[in-house]
């Protein structure tokens, strides 16, 4: 039997070019860009929020997954860097990519766990992540733009 689809859902409401807030759930999630790109530096940029998602997921799937295998994990502590090359999305250069160019990880995980338990671990967070999943695979994107009314 084919487990039902998740469908998630978030609406955000530009206040002006750099800042927005976002509903998710019950949750508002603000965001601002640094005063260098015309915000005023007053939240994390949607781009910290890409790292602080994927951070996050793994965070998640650490724990999940090491309970799953009985490995004992009793705490995470996650960093997650992105390079990424405004030219693009400043319009100065259309031949680079818009978004990070590449994202690195690093899990340091509390617990007594042996270390092929934790190449064991590794192994399943990077295969069963949705996050990693949604940045290292092509998600089909389809954006539409409307006249409010």
């Amino acid at each position: 039997m084919t487990q039902p689809l998740y469908t998630g859902q978030v609406r955000t409401v530009g206040e002006s070019m750099a800042r927005s807030t976002t509903e998710a759930q019950a949750f508002k999630i603000f965001m601002d860009e640094p005063v260098e790109l015309g915000g005023s530096n007053g939240a994390p940029s949607p781009l910290d929020f890409v790292l602080a998602a994927h951070a996050g997921c793994l965070n998640y799937m650490t724990f999940y997954i090491a309970r799953e295998l009985g490995i004992p994990v009793t705490g995470t502590e996650i960093t997650v860097q992105g390079s990424l090359n405004p030219a693009k999305f400043a319009g100065t250069n259309a031949n680079v990519r818009a978004g990070y160019q590449s994202l690195t990880a690093t899990i340091h995980v509390q617990g007594s766990a042996t270390p092929e338990q934790l190449l064991h671990l590794q192994r399943e967070i990077e295969t069963r992540c949705p996050v990693s999943d949604n940045l290292a695979h092509p998600t089909p994107v389809h954006l539409s733009l409307r006249v409010a009314g």
